[in-house]
């Protein structure tokens, strides 16, 4: 049990000390804010360029879906993407993801109420 436990704290880099990197980019298709973090990050040049994101991986990318006569996006909370490793296309907003791979769907952030 313990050799478990540690293996997954060792796994997300909380016992090695190593911390995450984060970046902020939008999609040349759609323009929403996507955060993404991982233990190593890697940008393929200039953009709209490929990311590689590397241990520990979360995107977080904004829940749209059109909506009325019209088909405005209507945006509400976000779809969380959790994997060992990634690569995102900034071009088309693309993810793909390698290894353990969870997603969540829609998942609502909530604002602090003062």
């Amino acid at each position: 049990m313990k050799l478990t436990v540690l293996v997954a704290l060792l796994a997300t880099g909380l016992v090695t000390g190593q911390e995450q990197k984060h970046l902020t980019t939008a999609p040349l298709e759609g323009g929403r804010e996507v955060r993404m973090a991982a233990n190593d990050i890697v940008r393929m040049g200039q953009y709209p360029s490929t990311i590689h994101l590397k241990g520990a991986v979360e995107i977080r990318t904004p829940a749209c879906l059109p909506v009325g006569k019209n088909r405005k996006l209507l945006c509400d909370g976000v779809m969380i993407l959790r994997a060992d490793e990634a690569t995102f296309h900034e071009d088309s907003g693309q993810i793909e993801a390698q290894g353990a791979v969870t997603v969540v769907p829609l998942f609502h952030e909530h604002a602090n109420v003062r």
